[in-house]
């Protein structure tokens, strides 16, 4: 009992030597893409044109090649068809409520940002899926927001684990995803 509890330990080590290597990438992340956003709807967003990117153009052919959806619920339904994923292991995983997926189809009781990039993480999608689900519901990773930056340079880099997201959150916002609003 005590040889694993030393075992551990020294995994622990590990995994956060592997989470403080996420927090320097993420606070560089930060200082290279955070825009402070003025008071004029002239500097509101980045107006730069983009180039092509791949994960973009496969989102827009997956939208068309599925009707063009526009409602939440509709396009994580086919999510979870594709990626074989079932809500109550992305509640579980991320600590939603199973009501979560009854909630969203109800206009009384709308998701938070929080949930909705839960599932976007649940989902394994990548940065362009992620910002077209999130438009969804009308909310944006922008990038005068520290943590809407950590969350676009976990998406960017595979970073899937809540328990990593949390840890680069706490370290860097002293916030947790569940209190992303």
């Amino acid at each position: 009992m005590i040889v694993l509890s030393i075992f551990s330990k020294f995994g622990n080590k590990g995994n956060n030597k592997k989470r403080d290597t996420y927090c320097d990438e993420a606070r560089t992340f930060i200082q290279v893409h955070y825009v402070r956003e003025r008071g004029s709807d002239k500097y509101a967003f980045n107006t730069l044109s983009l180039k092509s990117d791949p994960d973009r153009d496969a989102c827009k052919e997956w939208y068309e090649a599925h009707g063009n959806p526009d409602n939440f619920q509709d396009i994580v339904e086919l999510y979870l068809k594709e990626n074989n994923v079932s809500p109550s292991t992305i509640c579980a995983e991320y600590g939603l409520e199973n009501s979560i997926f009854n909630k969203i189809s109800s206009s009384a009781c709308p998701v938070e940002k929080w949930e909705a990039i839960a599932i976007c993480f649940g989902l394994d999608l990548n940065l362009a899926e992620s910002r077209q689900l999130l438009k969804t519901v009308g909310y944006a990773l922008t990038n005068s927001s520290e943590t809407d930056l950590i969350i676009r340079y976990c998406l960017e880099n595979n970073i899937y684990e809540l328990s990593d997201i949390n840890y680069i959150l706490d370290k860097i916002c002293e916030r947790k995803l569940n209190e992303i609003s």
